[in-house]
């Protein structure tokens, strides 16, 4: 029996009205989750990773809009069709979302403690004293020492490593079934960045729930997530499993992505770094929009958007000559190797 997904992402397109213009943030992005999977979306900043999960909470700024024609699936549901009471219902309940920057997320004048008991107070049906007890233990699960002392503290008083993960406690205090982390390791040392990926798959284990991460570090993703999704320019440049994109990648900006990576099996005097730099959203170039800083963009590349290729029943590639980007891998290779 094939699997449902809990998560379908369809067309979404999210502008931004400015005074400049149209900013294109997300522009026809297609993906789903599964349950209990960890889907990897990856790209530079102004990607529109960012933006993509801010829709599907339906939490944007005033001066954004969802296009009509988008979808925006969860269960069978159109989120994107209920009142602000049904998508509340959801929100924090069913679908929650670990914030990039927890020292601004979290509110400076409530507790950490009040804060968490909030969101379990709004969607259970539990007293004042069993919700306290319910964010201890919640504290406890995150392992920050002395819950019963740090739920009373305030954001300020924790340092970045124990903000993230109150965030996390927050996130998961309702047992969603889709957690989205939006670069949930920002700002956090190597060490702590460590410990807080362990602690989500940890969690995710517990409870069977479906993960979106969200980041620009390739290497995070290719060690927590099982499915990638590659953004570039508000669209999707490629996707793939990921044990298939690290070995068989097909989109130039993927490929710079992945060189663009430390590796100590070659010995390398510089990191490669992608040429230019990620268009203005308010001017896109026409056709397809990574072919200002690609080596094997032509005359086709700069008219055409180009559609997701098939690759193969679950690759794809948005890429007119991905047959060229795996000769120029090949020829790398075997001058690797020799």
């Amino acid at each position: 029996m094939e699997k449902k997904p809990l998560l379908e992402v369809k067309n979404l397109k999210t502008y931004f009205y400015t005074e400049d213009g149209i900013v294109k943030a997300v522009d026809g992005v297609d993906f789903e989750v599964y349950p209990g999977e960890t889907l990897g979306i990856v790209g530079e900043s102004g990607s529109g990773k960012s933006v993509t999960s801010l829709s599907i909470m339906r939490l944007l700024d005033p001066n954004g809009e969802i296009i009509e024609g988008s979808q925006i699936i969860f269960e069978g549901k159109n989120l994107l069709e209920l009142s602000d009471d049904e998508m509340r219902k959801i929100r924090g309940n069913d679908i929650a979302m670990i914030f990039q920057e927890p020292m601004v997320a979290l509110n400076p004048v409530f507790t950490i403690g009040e804060q968490i008991m909030e969101a379990i107070l709004l969607h259970q049906d539990v007293s004042k004293t069993e919700a306290r007890k319910m964010a201890i233990e919640m504290l406890q699960k995150v392992g920050i020492p002395e819950p019963e002392k740090r739920i009373d503290e305030y954001p300020h008083e924790l340092s970045g490593g124990m903000r993230q993960r109150a965030m996390i406690a927050m996130a998961l205090s309702c047992r969603p079934k889709l957690l989205i982390a939006d670069e949930p390791t920002t700002a956090l040392d190597v060490t702590i960045q460590a410990q807080i990926l362990e602690l989500m798959k940890e969690l995710q284990k517990e409870y069977g729930m479906a993960i979106i991460l969200i980041t620009h570090d390739v290497g995070v993703i290719a060690e927590n997530a099982d499915r990638v999704v590659v953004m570039y320019g508000g669209m999707v440049m490629e996707t793939a499993n990921v044990r298939e994109l690290f070995k068989e990648m097909r989109h130039p900006y993927t490929w710079g992505l992945l060189n663009s990576l430390p590796r100590l099996d070659i010995e390398q005097e510089r990191l490669y770094n992608i040429p230019g730099i990620v268009p203005d959203p308010l001017h896109f170039p026409p056709g397809c929009r990574f072919n200002t800083r690609c080596e094997f963009a032509d005359e086709k590349c700069r008219k055409e958007i180009p559609p997701l290729y098939e690759v193969n029943k679950e690759h794809f590639s948005r890429c007119f000559y991905y047959q060229k980007v795996e000769e120029a891998q090949k020829l790398k290779k075997a001058g690797e190797s020799a």
